[in-house]
């Protein structure tokens, strides 16, 4: 089998994209020139075909048309610049923002708003996407296009400038930002102004970057956007392309692959003082959960009261809300432990571990051994 040579343009780096290419690339006899930096580029490189996430970068964009002179066939990663036309597979942004939208609504969460620290295509359709699919317009901090934004791009004028937006706005909020390091910077300013994370502010990232989002002071929940994918079906585009194959009128989109839930999201939104003081105690006593009635007197109101606080707050009824704590608890110990199904069971109060079982696998459509395994993956 005769060896190709292939050149990398990929920043910055992804564990998962780079994953998938090598994988391609050691069951196809590649060899692999990676070029990570991009002031050390390599000019006048001639090989036989380039993946390359394309960038502003004049040098990047110069390099990327001397190939393209040559007649090497390039493949793009991403969808940064729409305006320069190359066979693309890139990530699915309107699924993305689309899941995202999901997440917070699924947590009951009416306020939201969409961070990042740049602004371009990819931004756009994953801002318009969520927006969309929310009951209420989200709050966009982009700081790139903030006209408050000052010369000086550094860290301090940015937490200034987003900690300004984070303490003004309604709580409990669900940020969702454009990838984990902008989630990873949202946080520090969330507790820099002394939020609770997640119960006053939730956070959401997207590229499920594991060193990044496990790293945080809350661990960071993130949508999966499948770069181990991105990167195999890029290799695989342009192994069809060097062997003469046409390119694809439209870009190749790979959809997300569901999300990393950490505890940056682990909660349901509940700005009611009732609904929160009612979390507490069922959180407190999950195993023996007292009666609705006998929480209602706990906390000294009527259960109408209680019950009405519940449907106008979460939109749920106490003991549907219950059942729901219970559930998210189990994932968090399925994910978090190595217990057996029928310890987490007994821990939280079941019956019985085969109703546990059957229950988790109506609401979640798995087994929780199966929902344990993917979340392993």
């Amino acid at each position: 089998m005769t060896t190709k040579n292939i050149l990398l343009l990929i920043t910055p780096s992804s564990p998962g994209r780079l994953k998938g290419i090598s994988v391609y690339a050691r069951s196809h006899n590649w060899h692999l020139t990676v070029s990570d930096r991009l002031t050390h580029m390599l000019d006048g490189w001639d090989g036989d075909g380039a993946l390359v996430t394309l960038r502003d970068d004049e040098g990047m964009l110069r390099q990327v048309r001397d190939l393209r002179r040559k007649r090497i066939p390039v493949v793009d990663l991403s969808f940064t610049r729409p305006d320069i036309h190359l066979p693309r597979v890139a990530s699915d942004n309107v699924a993305i923002g689309r899941l995202a939208a999901a997440h917070f609504a699924d947590k009951r969460f009416r306020h939201t708003a969409w961070f990042s620290t740049g602004w371009g295509h990819q931004h756009e359709l994953r801002f318009n996407s969520f927006a969309d699919a929310l009951a209420e317009t989200p709050r966009r901090w982009a700081w790139a296009l903030d006209p408050e934004r000052t010369k000086a791009d550094d860290w301090h004028s940015l937490s200034r400038w987003l900690e300004n937006r984070i303490a003004d706005a309604p709580k409990p909020l669900g940020i969702f930002c454009f990838d984990d390091a902008d989630a990873s910077r949202a946080e520090s300013v969330a507790l820099s102004v002394g939020c609770n994370i997640p119960d006053d502010v939730a956070i959401l990232g997207a590229g499920d970057d594991e060193p990044i989002c496990e790293s945080q002071i809350v661990p960071v929940s993130s949508v999966r956007n499948n770069m181990t994918r991105n990167g195999y079906a890029g290799a695989a585009l342009l192994d069809r392309l060097m062997s003469g194959g046409r390119a694809p009128r439209r870009p190749l989109l790979v959809p997300p692959h569901g999300i990393a839930e950490r505890r940056s999201t682990d909660t349901l939104a509940a700005p009611h003082g009732l609904v929160r003081d009612a979390r507490d105690i069922y959180m407190a006593e999950l195993a023996h959960p007292p009666t609705t009635k006998a929480l209602a007197e706990r906390l000294g109101i009527s259960r109408p009261t209680l019950d009405r606080a519940f449907a106008s707050e979460i939109g749920m009824s106490p003991a549907r809300f219950l059942a729901r704590l219970r559930l998210d608890e189990a994932k968090r110990l399925l994910r978090a432990s190595a217990l057996p199904a029928t310890d987490i069971a007994r821990r939280l109060g079941y019956c019985n571990s085969a109703y546990f079982s059957n229950l988790f696998r109506e609401t979640f459509g798995l087994s929780p051994r199966e929902w344990r395994r993917q979340r392993a993956r």
